[in-house]
């Protein structure tokens, strides 16, 4: 048997996640997958291409027994059109939406995607299903492009748009005001030379918000949180 024969046929089941009506694989799963057969598998990002319109193509290789399948994607928005001038959030996703699609060219997961393994999907709605989260709702509105934001933030149905761009700013403000009650621990803990309350502070923050913190932090003040996270 082939070894595209023998990693298509792998149950991945446990590992399918949904969005709307279509199932994908994340990349973190597909990757698990694969090492668990192939640990000398290996993967690379290529540098994006940008086009005079200012949007974006990553590409992906995944290698298996010398044995490569490179994949495309262009930097999609919630709507899978192809978003001018990307951040680095969008752009990273796409790069990670890629390199699933890449492993599945070797077998695991193919069968899985029948369509995009991430559906189209309306701003507006994907900022609903987070709004009881201030940092999930930050996260979500950071993003998007700027149409995205605005498509968002003039979603609501009529005779509930001012409630909801009321709601839009108080969360953000929200998100805002613990993004800089964190860094201002951090700070403390970094003036005080303290490694122990600055590993306690970062440890409760999740990966967005120590993305945060980490750009409102000078560079200095970065090497220093490095130098006590190791010596805690």
């Amino acid at each position: 048997m082939s070894k595209f024969n023998y990693l298509r046929k792998i149950d991945c089941t446990d590992f399918i996640e949904k969005k709307g009506k279509l199932s994908y694989i994340s990349w973190a799963s597909a990757w698990e997958l694969l090492k668990k057969e192939c640990p000398d598998a290996t993967y690379e990002h290529h540098e994006p291409v940008v086009y005079p319109s200012g949007e974006v193509m990553v590409s992906c290789t995944v290698t298996i027994d010398g044995l490569s399948h490179k994949m495309h994607l262009p930097v999609l928005n919630h709507q899978n059109k192809p978003i001018a001038n990307p951040n680095v959030f969008q752009l990273n996703t796409s790069m990670q939406r890629c390199f699933a699609k890449a492993i599945s060219m070797h077998g695991i997961g193919l069968y899985v995607y029948q369509g995009e393994d991430l559906p189209p999907s309306d701003p507006y709605d994907e900022v609903v299903k987070v709004i009881g989260d201030c940092v999930k709702f930050h996260e979500v509105i950071n993003s998007f492009s700027e149409e995205e934001q605005n498509e968002a933030f003039n979603g609501a149905p009529e005779g509930e748009k001012t409630a909801f761009k009321t709601l839009w700013r108080n969360l953000l403000k929200e998100a805002e005001d613990l993004f800089e009650t964190q860094v201002a621990h951090i700070k403390a803990a970094i003036d005080d030379d303290d490694g122990l309350k600055l590993t306690q502070v970062w440890d409760e923050c999740s990966e967005y918000e120590q993305s945060i913190i980490r750009n409102r932090l000078t560079a200095e003040e970065r090497a220093k949180a490095n130098q006590l996270k190791g010596r805690k």
